[in-house]
């Protein structure tokens, strides 16, 4: 059967979880395409990928080696050729850090086939944490269940922007993130990466405005509060793409052109959807950003940040602790992802497959077997390796 949907894997570092991701994925036998654009190629990842029928068979993938991610120009340039190469009729993003939930996916997928003014569909965006330690000697690659949580950020509300009018798709739908993450269809993805390319934005976070607005403007879109299509995982994100902290950043960044290039283009194509003026919409898009950055400011300027840097400079194993600790309350919050499903309409068949969705999940984390498949890689993948192109353990050597 013709796969119906696309996951793009932007790869850089973390070669150690991209196993766990497509181990994951392989074992659940997921039925979609898995289109793998690698910007910081190790040759111990490459050879696994590029004969990866070996290692997941149960997977379709295609790996393209891309210029090393030196700069956001060419992670944008990485993201629209991807989008490019895509096959199936939707595509969605996921990070390597994270999991996917087939019954979720399914559904955003069905919903798109049934209605074809949405541009994109997602199912909950829940998030996770684990416990290894507070040395932490994995990085949260495995480990106990330490934390759960309905929805990842406050942001990831399950909402319907279902308004005819653009312009009030904005209003209600600009400050989403769950949009990243979603189900789309194909020809909506490619667009938003092309006119991302063509601005060049030099901040990452306009980068994401611009994907959650474009995407308004484009069509109605639904997060599907009855389903968790994607687990997203805490404390696992790359380092800060600022070499110092934002104000550093600020002052060397294009970002208040940025800024005018998005407002600007997201105002024109509102005003040609809805036949508006587009300096009207221009303002209120300027509101609704000036709120995010005051919000910005307050929490990375504030007073309370003050402290945690006195902290951090003074007291950095108390810090750590705070970070890393084993808590005591994961079971409860296990079972109130479920009790949120059910309140929210889930049916008790598919919280039924979602609880044996995420039981797979946990074994991946706290199981033998991922322990075992992934034991000859680790000297290979871990941290500081030095990197050598020999084909990896459970691979034969290149016959060339």
């Amino acid at each position: 059967m013709t796969p119906r949907l696309t996951i793009i894997l932007p790869l850089k570092g973390r070669h150690l979880f991209t196993l766990r991701f497509l181990w994951h994925a392989d074992q659940q036998k997921l039925p979609y395409r898995f289109l793998i654009a690698d910007g910081e190629v190790h040759p111990t990842v490459a050879a696994i990928l590029e004969k990866s029928q070996t290692v997941f068979p149960n997977l379709d993938v295609e790996y393209v080696r891309y210029p090393g991610d030196a700069n956001f120009s060419r992670f944008y340039a990485k993201m629209a050729d991807a989008a490019e190469r895509i096959r199936t009729p939707y595509a969605m993003y996921a990070d390597n850090d994270d999991f996917l939930a087939f019954a979720g996916i399914e559904a955003s997928l069905d919903f798109l086939d049934a209605h074809p003014d949405f541009v994109c569909c997602g199912g909950g965006l829940a998030g996770f944490s684990v416990y290894s330690g507070l040395h932490n000697p994995t990085n949260g690659l495995t480990g106990r269940p330490n934390r759960y949580a309905y929805r990842y950020t406050v942001h990831d509300r399950s909402v319907d922007f279902s308004s005819p009018s653009a312009v009030e798709r904005l209003r209600a739908g600009s400050r989403n993130w769950w949009t990243y993450y979603a189900v789309y269809r194909v020809e909506a993805l490619a667009t938003i990466y092309h006119e991302i390319v063509e601005i060049d934005f030099s901040d990452l976070q306009l980068h994401e405005f611009y994907c959650a607005m474009r995407t308004m403007t484009l069509g109605k879109a639904r997060s599907e509060g009855s389903t968790i299509a994607y687990l997203r995982q805490y404390g696992t994100s790359m380092q800060t793409a600022y070499q110092k902290d934002w104000v550093h950043h600020l002052l060397r960044s294009r970002f208040t052109s940025d800024f005018t290039a998005l407002i600007d283009r997201i105002a024109a194509q509102a005003a040609a959807s809805d036949d508006a003026a587009a300096a009207e919409i221009a303002e209120i898009l300027r509101g609704i950003c000036e709120t995010w950055l005051r919000e910005f400011l307050h929490v990375y300027y504030g007073s309370l940040q003050s402290v945690k840097q006195i902290l951090r400079d003074h007291a950095p194993a108390f810090v750590n602790w705070l970070k890393m600790r084993r808590r005591h309350f994961v079971g409860r919050e296990r079972a109130a992802l479920f009790a949120r499903l059910a309140a929210d309409g889930a049916s008790a068949e598919y919280i039924a497959r979602f609880g044996a969705e995420l039981a797979a999940i946990e074994e991946v984390l706290t199981g033998k077997r991922f322990t075992d498949f992934i034991a000859p890689y680790r000297p290979l993948l871990a941290a500081g390796a030095v990197a050598a192109p020999v084909a990896p353990p459970g691979l034969p050597q290149a016959a060339e």
